[in-house]
C-alpha cells in the first residue's frame, strides 16, 4: 500500500475512535463521584478536544474537510506530544493503583501547584496587593501540609525533585518515563516518539536544519506522509488506551455505549496495547 493510502485508513479510524471516545465522554456524566473520577473525567475531556484538533490539521480528514491540502508537521507533532501528555496525567491522578492517602497527597500537590503557578501569574500581572494576600497566606500552610504528610516523607525522591514540588514548580512526583515504566502495558516506543515529537514541537535543530524547499513546508512528501502515519498510530494507541481506562473507571457508563462499537475498541486495545501497527 502506498504511504497516502494507508495514511487514510488510519486516519479514517481514528475519526471513527474519536467518535466513539466523545459517546464515552457523554456517558460519564451525571454521576456524583469522588474527586478523583472528576479530574479523571476533565483530562479525558481534554484528550477527546486536543484529539478532534489533531484530526482538524490533518489532510483529508472527514470531520472538516477542505480542498486545500496541507501538511502542518510541526502542529501536528505538538499536539501528538500534548495528547499523550494528557493520558499520562490521566493515569497518574485516576489509572495508577495506588492508595486512597497517596491518591490525595498526589490531588494535593496537584492543587498546591495550581495555586501556586495562579499566584506567580497574578503577580506577572500586576495585580493589587490585597487581592494576593489570601495566596500569600494560603501557600505556606499547604506546603507545610505536604512537608509534613508522612506519605510524602517517605517517598523515594532526590534532592532536587522533593525542593520542585515544596517550591510549587512541580504538579507531579512521577515524571512521564516513571509513569511509562510503572503502567501495565508494553510501551517501548514511547521514549524515542516523545523524543521525536518534542524536537519538533520547540523547534530544535533536529526538526528545523532538514527544512528545504519540500521539507517542512507544508507540501506534501514521501518522508512527511510516513510521519503523520507514525503520528496517528502514537495518538490512536494512547486514544484507545484512555478509552479502555475511562470505562473502567466508570463501569456504570457501559450501560449506555453501543455494545457492538464497544467490542471492536477492546479488539483494537489487544492490538494496540502490545505493540504499534507496523
Amino acid at each position: 500500500m502506498e504511504p497516502i493510502e494507508k495514511y487514510k485508513e488510519k486516519l479514517e479510524k481514528l475519526e471513527n475512535y474519536l467518535d466513539f471516545a466523545i459517546d464515552v465522554s457523554n456517558a460519564t456524566g451525571g454521576h456524583f463521584v469522588p474527586w478523583k473520577l472528576v479530574r479523571s473525567n476533565q483530562l479525558f475531556i481534554r484528550m477527546t478536544v486536543t484529539c478532534t484538533s489533531f484530526i482538524r490539521l490533518l489532510p483529508f480528514n472527514h470531520m472538516f474537510p477542505t480542498k486545500y491540502e496541507f501538511w502542518d508537521l510541526f502542529s501536528v507533532f505538538s499536539l501528538a506530544r500534548n495528547f499523550v501528555e494528557t493520558y499520562l496525567m490521566l493515569w497518574y491522578i485516576g489509572v495508577d493503583n495506588i492508595s486512597d492517602d497517596e491518591c490525595k497527597l498526589r490531588l494535593e500537590i496537584l492543587n498546591y501547584h495550581l495555586n501556586s503557578e495562579k499566584y506567580k501569574l497574578y503577580k506577572e500581572f500586576g495585580t493589587d496587593a490585597e487581592s494576593l494576600k489570601d495566596f500569600e497566606q494560603m501557600l505556606p500552610k499547604i506546603k507545610e501540609e505536604i512537608s509534613n504528610n508522612p506519605l510524602f516523607s517517605h517517598l523515594v525522591l532526590d534532592k532536587n525533585k522533593r525542593k520542585q514540588i515544596l517550591n510549587g514548580t512541580e504538579a507531579k512526583y512521577l515524571s512521564n518515563h516513571e509513569i511509562i515504566d510503572k503502567a501495565d502495558f508494553v510501551a517501548y516506543e514511547f521514549k524515542p516518539f516523545y523524543r521525536f515529537f518534542s524536537n519538533h514541537t520547540h523547534s530544535m535543530p533536529f526538526a528545523v536544519f532538514s527544512l528545504n524547499d519540500e521539507r517542512g513546508s507544508g507540501k506534501r512528501n514521501r518522508t512527511e506522509v510516513q510521519y503523520f502515519d507514525m503520528a496517528l498510530d502514537f495518538v490512536t494507541k494512547y486514544l484507545l488506551i484512555a478509552m479502555i481506562d475511562t470505562i473502567k473507571l466508570f463501569p456504570f457508563c457501559e450501560e449506555k455505549l453501543n455494545k457492538e462499537k464497544l467490542q471492536i475498541i477492546r479488539s483494537e486495545y489487544i492490538l494496540y496495547s502490545q505493540n504499534l501497527p507496523s
